[in-house]
Order: C-alpha cells, then sequence, then structure tokens
C-alpha cells in the first residue's frame, strides 16, 4: 500500500502556478497538479484530518483528490443553454404556444430594467414604495460601502475604462434579446455598476448573511412576481420556492469517513398536504454565498473588471455538490446546480459526476483507488461548467440571472423532478413518489436537453 502524502500545516503548498486559479480540464492537467503537490492522486492520500474534514474547509489539495475538471466559463450555462434559445419566455415578447412558463411582462420588464437612481443614498422606505421594493432594498445593503468613522486607507491603482464589470452584456449572453425597457419614472436611471478592485475591497467586511439574503430576494422575485407559476387559475399543489432556511447534509467516503457540507439555502420544490406546505425536493439547487472574491482584475480583451474566484471557495463549491450529492442520489441523480454568490454577483454552475465516481468515494483502500483511476475503462471525475458573473446591480445581470433561474426550473421539469415528491431527508435523500405535478409543461415540446459534459479528458 502506498503511504499517505505527508501534510505540512506550516509551509502552504504552491499553486499550480503563481496566481492561477485551479484549471484542470482533462486529465493530463490533473497529472500536472498532483506532481505539483507531492504526487496526490486519490483521497486516501489526503491526510486523515484533510480527508474529514467538513465542506467548508476544503482546499486546493481536494480538488485534486477528488479530481474535478473544470470547463471553461460561458455566457450562457451550456447544460441551459439550447432550451434557453429556443423556449425562453423573457427573450421572446410576446410568447409563443409551445413556451412552457408564463411570465408577467409588466413586471419582469421593471425587474430587468434600469436600477432605481441612487439606490444607495435612498432610504430603504422610499425603496420598499418601489416595484420590487424587497430586492431593491437586500441590493442596497450589500452594495453599500461600510461608513464606520474611521478613514481606511486604500493602496492607489490605476484606473482603467471598464465596459462592463464581471457580468456578460445580456446582448452577448442571450440571442436576439431588445435592450431592457427603460422607465419612465425619475426614480430610475442609467446603471451605475462599475465594480473595480478598490470598491470591492469596500465591500469585503460585509457579512454572507448579506449576500444570501439578496439572492434570496431575487429568487423570490424571479419565481413568484415575475413568474406566474399557475396562470390557469386551479389550486396549486406544488410551487417553486426559494429555500432560506440552511440544509445539513452527511455523507459516509472511503467506506467510513464521515464528512458534513450545509448549503446557505438554494431553490426547492414545495408540495401541498392537507396540513400545510411541505418541501419536497430541496436540492433543485443550491445557493453557497461567500463575501468577497479573491481579486477582481482588469481584463483588456473583455474591457471589464472580471472576479477571480479563489482555490479554498472552489473547493468548498466542490464539497458542497459531492457531499449533498453523495447524500441524496435519489434526489440528485443528474448532478447538481450550485448558484454561487459573492456581494452582489451570481453566477451558475452544474456539478456532473461520472458513472464510476460512486464507486471511487467508496473504495477503502489507496491500491483500489489508484487502479480505479489508472484503469482506461472507467471514469471517474467530477466535471464542473458555469456562467460567467452576473453583477444584480445591473440590467443585464439581472436579466441573464432571471433567464438562468427560468431555464432551471425548465431543466427539473424535463428530467422529472417536479413529479419526485416526499419527505426529503438531508441526511440519506430518501423519498416517496409524490402526485404529478400542476406546475404548467407543454408536454408536446418535450426536447432532450444535452448535458454539455462530453469532455475531451485525454487518456
Amino acid at each position: 500500500m502506498l503511504p499517505r502524502i505527508p501534510y505540512d500545516d506550516l509551509i502552504p503548498l504552491p499553486d499550480m502556478a503563481q496566481h492561477q486559479a485551479y484549471s484542470a480540464q482533462d486529465y493530463d492537467d490533473l497529472g500536472a497538479a498532483s506532481k505539483l503537490h507531492g504526487d496526490l492522486q486519490v483521497l486516501l492520500q489526503l491526510t486523515p484530518r484533510e480527508l474529514a474534514s467538513s465542506a467548508s474547509r476544503w482546499t486546493l489539495r481536494h480538488l485534486i483528490a477528488y479530481r474535478l475538471l473544470v470547463r471553461p466559463e460561458a455566457a450562457f450555462l451550456p447544460v441551459l443553454r439550447t432550451d434557453h434559445d429556443q423556449r425562453c419566455p423573457v427573450c421572446s415578447p410576446g410568447g409563443h404556444q409551445y413556451y412552457p412558463q408564463t411570465i408577467d411582462r409588466a413586471r419582469t420588464d421593471t425587474l430587468t430594467g434600469t436600477t432605481p437612481r441612487n439606490l444607495c443614498l435612498k432610504t430603504e422606505h422610499e425603496l420598499m414604495q418601489l416595484p420590487h421594493g424587497v430586492l431593491w432594498v437586500a441590493l442596497a445593503r450589500a452594495a453599500r460601502p461600510e461608513l464606520t468613522g474611521q478613514p481606511r486607507a486604500y493602496p492607489r491603482r490605476e484606473r482603467k475604462q471598464a465596459q462592463r464589470e464581471g457580468y456578460v452584456n445580456s446582448a452577448d449572453a442571450i440571442p436576439e434579446s431588445s435592450s431592457p425597457i427603460e422607465e419612465s419614472s425619475s426614480e430610475f436611471d442609467a446603471d451605475t455598476s462599475h465594480v473595480d478592485d478598490d470598491e470591492h475591497d469596500v465591500r469585503r467586511n460585509k457579512p454572507e448573511e448579506v449576500t444570501a439574503n439578496l439572492v434570496s430576494s431575487f429568487l423570490q422575485q424571479a419565481l413568484s412576481v415575475c413568474l406566474l407559476q399557475h396562470p390557469d387559475g386551479l389550486t396549486a399543489q406544488v410551487e417553486v420556492r426559494p429555500r432560506v432556511e440552511r440544509r445539513m447534509t452527511i455523507a459516509v467516503v472511503t467506506g467510513h469517513v464521515s464528512i458534513t457540507a450545509e448549503d446557505d439555502g438554494g431553490i426547492c420544490l414545495m408540495r401541498r398536504t392537507d396540513l400545510g406546505w411541505q418541501m419536497s425536493h430541496p436540492y433543485w439547487a443550491l445557493l453557497e454565498a461567500k463575501r468577497a472574491f479573491d481579486r477582481v482584475d482588469f481584463d483588456g480583451n473583455k474591457g471589464a473588471y472580471v472576479p477571480t474566484v479563489s482555490d479554498s471557495n472552489l473547493a468548498q463549491y466542490l464539497g458542497e455538490a459531492i457531499i449533498t450529492w453523495k447524500g441524496n442520489q435519489s434526489l440528485l441523480p443528474h448532478g447538481v446546480f450550485l448558484i454561487a454568490a459573492t456581494n452582489t454577483f451570481m453566477r451558475f454552475t452544474k456539478f456532473s459526476f461520472s458513472r464510476d465516481y460512486l464507486r471511487y468515494l467508496d473504495a477503502t483502500t489507496v491500491g483500489a483507488q489508484l487502479e480505479m483511476i489508472s484503469d482506461p475503462g472507467k471514469e471517474v471525475f467530477v466535471s464542473m461548467q458555469s456562467s460567467t458573473w452576473f453583477n444584480l446591480q445591473s440590467s443585464d445581470g439581472r436579466r441573464a440571472a432571471l433567464c438562468h433561474i427560468l431555464a432551471l426550473l425548465r431543466w427539473h421539469d424535463a428530467e422529472g423532478s417536479m413529479h419526485h415528491g416526499g419527505d426529503a431527508d438531508p441526511d440519506d435523500g430518501d423519498g416517496e413518489d409524490g402526485p404529478s405535478s400542476s406546475y404548467e409543461v407543454n408536454d408536446d415540446t418535450e426536447s432532450e436537453m444535452d448535458d454539455g459534459d462530453d469532455m475531451d479528458i485525454g487518456e
């Protein structure tokens, strides 16, 4: 049996490259990362403390040992892109008989229109009087700089003119979309959502709860105000809602090690019962909120400031996805969606697990794990695809985020998640088959959604 890879608590191991975020896209990249970190290849080569650490304490070494392969960011999440291009009600004014969703056009136009003028200077009372007032209050809390009464010094940085700030213009992310409808009210003004590294530093002290509240408020507006989940007026039997409660999952790896993961909320499916509403599927999407990016860099090619995610944050996203998937197999047979949020930014990710990955997690010896990853007939990896970051301070960012949320619901309906009910126990994922959904879907437009995970992973 090979020995465990030693881990020095006092001397941090080098990154894959200086200031280079983890970006392994195939087995060759994984091998290169392994060599840079003491030939770390499999789970049981982590130290006992590393192996048993909760998902919130995962590091770059976990990214390697859990065999994460990442795809380049895309303007629209690849697994949802085709469906979005064909069936998005936001991007096709006037609607179409085959669109499976109905939206309140006026409220959607307001949500995706211009941001309230002087957002951070208004009182919360003033913001609450506006349409989507709850969202504007949450957005102002996240965007407003912390004023402590003490002057704070920042290093002088060269300012660069940016066209946009760390999110993709909806004209690029959403083909054939029109510009958001302009508000005639003087309460609204052109977007002022430019966020460079200095401004991002000012927000670093914001607690994660501020970010989580902002995303939950946006989800509420998208799911309960813009989307008409029951346009026929019949009594609702199921409803998709934001999940504000945190959920903890405990899963066992390598046959005996229990690992915990706790999310910051997400999107869930609720079902009506005789006693009220019951959470039928808590994990339509997980939410993981962070207070700050590693840094915000200016990308000359894009003409924008682009957020950079640290390896530790990426490892926490991975840990949340793996442990939740492992502990809830019956609810998550097709992988895990995770909404990553930092301050006023959010992006959508999808984690997919190869056919032999569960056996890899359950293997109890180093030799067995090494044999699996060396066998060309086996696939042992997690793939992650992700959208670019969308800034909820901008109309473009809110529009792209709304389109993702609606596409995510259509994906779950196509995969049958709407019809999977029961009491979802976060520790074991067992549930009962529930009644069929009353969510409006046109069965004549069933389409095969490409998961977008046909990756060239090398030999």
